[in-house]
């Protein structure tokens, strides 16, 4: 396959569409591309359709395990997920590509956090998604240990890389029950629908702390005490910029 990554995606995205018939659906043909959708930050996604029936195609970026990305955890997640309907349908899943029903809908967009629509409309299916049991099986996530993994590559050490990990130790030996975290539940993450909202783009999840979607939705304040929320949102802010360093370093686009 080319070095190129615009040649490997296109390959991907060619060989995806020709293996229709191998997809979770049924479709009346092999679908063709409409156009390349924008606003996602770490892979590339085309909607594409057949017939009345539309779907899109995300290319998983080449560095999802250097950015702390656990393909098999995602599926794992969203085919939990898949009886909620609070997730897009599952259409055909492998670790380089993910097709999923397209969701129309209008996005939430940034001057809906921290609302009453948020209290309203979200919390309640957030406590529908917390309510999954974790398995026995699964170990809850550190978030120190993800940290390190990002600090591990960077080629020059932030400043603040001592408070993050002190951040990221403290929330990990505090008490709290794993619940299935989105850790990026941006608003543009939200499509609003005639069924209600649908969560997009689950590929950081894992079973960690709830209060980690509370806070991107400006409502965790009410949720714990002050010394706790400190401690979470200092993780929080570190993480995001541990994140962007390491996007950048990579020469990842960071839209």
């Amino acid at each position: 396959m080319s070095n190129n990554p615009l040649n490997s995606r296109d390959s991907l995205l060619q060989q995806v569409l020709s293996s229709w018939r191998r997809w979770e659906v049924g479709l009346p043909g092999k679908p063709s591309l409409v156009n390349p959708l924008s606003g996602g930050r770490t892979n590339s996604s085309f909607l594409v359709a057949s017939g009345s029936r539309r779907a899109v195609v995300r290319v998983n970026t080449p560095h999802g395990k250097a950015l702390g990305i656990d393909r098999q955890r995602e599926e794992t997640l969203l085919r939990l997920l898949q009886p909620t309907g609070l997730v897009p349908r599952i259409f055909y899943i492998t670790t380089e590509v993910l097709v999923t029903e397209f969701v129309d809908g209008r996005l939430w967009g940034a001057g809906t956090a921290g609302n009453d629509r948020v209290s309203q409309q979200l919390l309640p299916l957030l406590a529908k998604i917390w309510a999954f049991p974790k398995p026995d099986a699964v170990n809850r996530f550190s978030y120190l240990k993800h940290c390190r993994h990002y600090l591990s590559q960077l080629a020059v050490r932030p400043v603040a890389a001592d408070a993050i990990e002190e951040h990221a130790a403290a929330v990990d030996a505090c008490s709290w029950q794993p619940v299935i975290c989105h850790h990026d539940l941006i608003p543009d993450n939200i499509i609003d629908t005639g069924r209600g909202p649908v969560i997009l783009d689950w590929e950081y999840a894992a079973w960690g702390h709830p209060a980690m979607d509370l806070m991107r939705l400006g409502v965790a304040a009410s949720h714990h005490n002050t010394d706790d929320l400190s401690k979470l949102q200092g993780l929080q802010r570190g993480m995001d910029t541990l994140w962007l360093m390491l996007k950048n370093q990579l020469g990842e686009p960071v839209r």
